[in-house]
């Protein structure tokens, strides 16, 4: 009775609907059927058939088998398990903890495949741990401490992305900074692109001085990685305001990206106003930016000697005109002129000016999505904390690449 309808479910011709043999399979034959969908998957070679049977495989919601099962010697049914428990027992996201679950024995059972050969099944259960909860801390902890020793360096991972640094021991704490030392004796310049991305740009290396100057504390150095890292995860999932990546010397400039720098978004754009102006006070000239790099709109301050030149934000949105400050830059209109655009256009322009940050940045100084092997650097680059970290909250750390 079950294989036929497996076979039903894996004809692509087949005019039944699949969810209709799904829910024979996982209602009505669900003791019977989980064998049968287990060894069909392990045999399945096509990708089409594979994600039929882990749906319905998924769908069983029996937590006991899906622990045997990561044991099953095809990387597939290993994958689907953990695709399968990940479904029924993640916390992440506010989902409540499945009561049916021992979540001990899950976890338990997924930590042996922290050194699974199979990277799609390493990176399943390196996320699958994550999104598990605080329950997954004393197990890592346990590994960092005890072993074996092929297990512990994504333990690490999963620790610093569950708990961020506090979970993490003294020992592993000092180990993370000896490595960044380390990575930063031959640090090239990347590319600081990420979705949403804001920085201030200030010319020469004074770093410590714009530090200063911006209020900036607890500095710990890092590298180009990390910093676009740490971007990165403060640019998604709500903008991060508490925490900045400040660049080393960068062709003459020093950058500081991280959402609290955006100079046109509603909750910043007022005092990124001021402290551009500021540091343009003291170095002759600052800029800011914010650039969404799938439609999300463009923006861009610039101050020189303690005078605001220019503002501009750029997003399709009625409140656009808001932000506006000073007349067109002659960088603007030259950008007009290349691409055949009239910029006294107001139609034209609203269409150009979602994509302008990056050039003007690059015409003006230098861009964070220019930077590269080629990149002269001067020092070190830091991530610190923002005085919005001091007046409301301490940003959430996790796991970076460095």
């Amino acid at each position: 009775m079950v294989r036929p309808l497996i076979d039903e479910l894996l004809d692509v011709t087949s005019p039944v609907p699949p969810g209709e043999i799904e829910r024979l399979l996982v209602k009505s034959l669900r003791e019977h059927a989980y064998d049968e969908v287990l060894a069909a998957l392990a045999s399945a070679s096509d990708e089409e058939p594979r994600r039929r049977l882990n749906r319905v495989f998924s769908s069983f919601g029996m937590v006991d088998r899906y622990i045997e099962a990561l044991n099953h010697p095809s990387a597939s049914v290993r994958l689907s398990a953990a695709n399968a428990i990940q479904s029924a027992c993640s916390v992440a996201y506010g989902s409540e903890p499945n009561p049916d679950a021992d979540y001990d024995a899950v976890i338990g059972a997924l930590i042996p495949l922290l050194a699974d050969p199979d990277p799609d099944v390493l990176q399943r259960v390196t996320w699958l741990l994550c999104m598990l909860g605080p329950g997954v801390v004393e197990p890592m902890r346990h590994v960092r401490r005890h072993g074996p020793g092929k297990l512990r360096a994504r333990a690490l991972s999963v620790l610093a992305a569950v708990g961020g640094e506090e979970a993490l021991s003294a020992a592993d704490r000092a180990a993370v900074e000896r490595l960044i030392r380390i990575k930063l004796l031959d640090d090239q310049a990347r590319p600081l692109d990420v979705c949403f991305t804001s920085w201030i740009a200030v010319p020469g290396g004074d770093q410590q001085g714009i530090t200063e100057l911006l209020d900036l504390f607890e500095a710990r150095p890092a590298t180009f990685a990390l910093g676009h890292d740490v971007g990165a995860h403060d640019s998604h999932d709500g903008f991060e305001y508490g925490r900045v990546y400040v660049t080393p010397e960068v062709d003459g400039w020093t950058l500081v990206l991280g959402p609290w720098c955006n100079p046109v978004d509603h909750d910043r754009a007022e005092d990124v106003l001021r402290v551009v102006t500021e540091l343009s006070r003291r170095y002759g000239k600052a800029q800011a930016y914010y650039f969404g790099e799938q439609g999300g709109g463009s923006g861009w301050l610039v101050a020189e000697n303690g005078d605001v030149v220019r503002r501009c934000r750029g997003s399709w949105k009625a409140v656009d005109a808001q932000y506006t400050l000073g007349t067109p830059l002659p960088e603007e209109r030259t950008a007009c002129i290349k691409e055949g655009l009239t910029l006294d256009n107001e139609e034209e322009w609203a269409d150009f000016a979602p994509y302008l940050a990056p050039e003007l940045a690059c015409q003006l100084g230098v861009s964070p999505f220019d930077l590269g092997p080629d990149t002269r650097v001067r020092g070190t680059g830091i991530v610190a904390l923002t005085p919005y970290a001091r007046e409301h909250r301490r940003p959430n750390t996790g796991a970076y690449d460095i």
